[in-house]
């Protein structure tokens, strides 16, 4: 239910809760989204139309809105607290993902940071905590990797493979002789391409 108030110059509309002043313009900008030929969302009028699909229940618009911010703006903090506070529970989702990458100091260093609903703060906290402890197992395996790679390395030394065609016969290759040192090499190169190529190393 609203209430209408004359300014001199345009009609602004008033919720009887007091909560925001509806300007002439704001409805008619909602109007032309709603009704064909249909407004198109962009950047400039999304978050406003938001706020009014919000204020009326308009839950189709609403929807077709989130998903324009979804898929067109950076899911910055600015972004999650506005998302947060307007309900846009997929918004607020891809935000918290979004910001978890950022370090906390660079966090409280964003404007809005101190408007973050706790509950909200505590998931992008766990989330975050998830994202590191899966990147600490990423490299405690890429460490041991590395570590059986140094040993396969390390045994390639002492073993026949090792020497070149004329000193294998005897079982072990000569520190003195290039072939052997040629034939070492190719061992070493092969490992190191092994572990390079390890899958476990990339990242997300």
């Amino acid at each position: 239910v609203v209430s209408t108030q004359s300014t001199g110059e345009k009609t602004e509309l008033e919720l009887e809760e007091g909560r925001e002043k509806l300007t002439g313009e704001d409805i008619l900008q909602l109007l032309q989204t709603i009704y064909p030929p249909n407004k198109p969302i962009n950047v400039g009028n999304c978050e406003k139309l938001v706020t009014l699909a919000n204020q009326f229940n308009m839950f189709e618009l609403l929807r077709r809105c989130e998903e324009f911010l979804i898929k067109n703006k950076t899911p910055t903090l600015i972004l999650l607290v506005f998302a947060q506070d307007q309900n846009l529970t997929r918004l607020l989702a891809k935000c918290i993902d979004y910001c978890s990458k950022q370090s906390i100091e660079e966090l409280k260093k964003t404007m809005n940071f101190d408007k973050i609903a706790p509950q909200n703060l505590c998931n992008l906290l766990e989330v975050r905590c998830l994202k590191m402890e899966k990147k600490l197992k990423r490299s405690e395996m890429r460490s041991w990797e590395l570590t059986c790679t140094l040993r396969a390395i390390h045994e390639s030394w002492n073993k026949k493979e090792g020497a070149c065609v004329t000193h294998r016969r005897n079982g072990m290759h000569q520190e003195n002789c290039n072939e052997c040192l040629h034939a070492i090499r190719r061992q070493i190169d092969k490992l190191c391409e092994l572990a390079l190529d390890n899958p476990s190393d990339q990242s997300d």
